[in-house]
């Protein structure tokens, strides 16, 4: 084997074994995350939008899978995305030929959100990767709302987004309801005035809203 040919073997097989270590340590992650409540969402989140998945794709950046999201926002809670926004998360819709004859299996790990075109999402949005820019949301699946009419719900149904949470703040008799809710879906109208209001008054910052010790 000549030299030429022995270094672009050498990179390619570098590369593959950095991309698969890396795979391997989200979906262990995504294994492994603990449910968070939602002082733990906004604490780890660098933009809160409401908007409309339209349109999703994916390809590769240098070397990496991704799948690429765009959002026509409504709404923008924390932060400012313009009337659109798009990011970038790790992993492919689905299997993809590399161009040379190979196939990427690389697809978006377990426990991670997906999107669908014409979706309509809240995303607690972690700030995007310093080195690949990739962002994906707080907690996975738990940073990720679908709203679907009157009703509001996280990857995992909820589950545990209000345990321990304490808010010392007004809150409408609805709201307080919602606050006692173990799970399932919450009234739409109430969660997003309840989290815009902490966020525009910084309810956590503040103690308003706190983790029961």
């Amino acid at each position: 084997m000549n030299r030429p040919i022995h270094k672009a073997y050498r990179s390619v097989t570098l590369l593959v074994s950095i991309v698969i270590m890396a795979l391997s340590a989200n979906v262990a992650f995504a294994m492994n995350v603990k449910k968070q409540n939602l002082i733990e969402l906004m604490t780890h989140t660098d933009s809160i939008l409401i908007g409309t998945v339209s349109r999703k794709t994916d390809g590769f950046q240098k070397g990496l899978p991704f799948t690429e999201i765009t959002v026509d926002v409504g709404q923008n809670i924390k932060g400012d995305h313009g009337s659109t926004y798009t990011f970038r998360q790790f992993g492919l819709i689905k299997p993809k030929s590399t161009g040379d004859g190979r196939v990427n299996l690389m697809v978006t790990p377990a426990g991670w959100p997906t999107y669908a075109e014409g979706e309509q999402v809240m995303l607690f949005l972690h700030k995007a990767a310093s080195e690949t820019g990739f962002q994906t949301t707080a907690g996975l699946t738990q940073g990720k709302f679908t709203i679907k009419g009157k009703q509001i719900a996280n990857g995992i149904g909820n589950d545990s987004l209000f345990a321990g949470v304490k808010i010392n703040g007004k809150l409408s008799p609805a709201q307080q309801n919602l606050v006692k809710q173990a799970g399932g879906a919450y009234a739409t109208d109430d969660f997003l005035a309840l989290v815009k209001t902490a966020v525009k008054e910084n309810w956590i910052e503040n103690g308003v809203m706190t983790n029961e010790k």
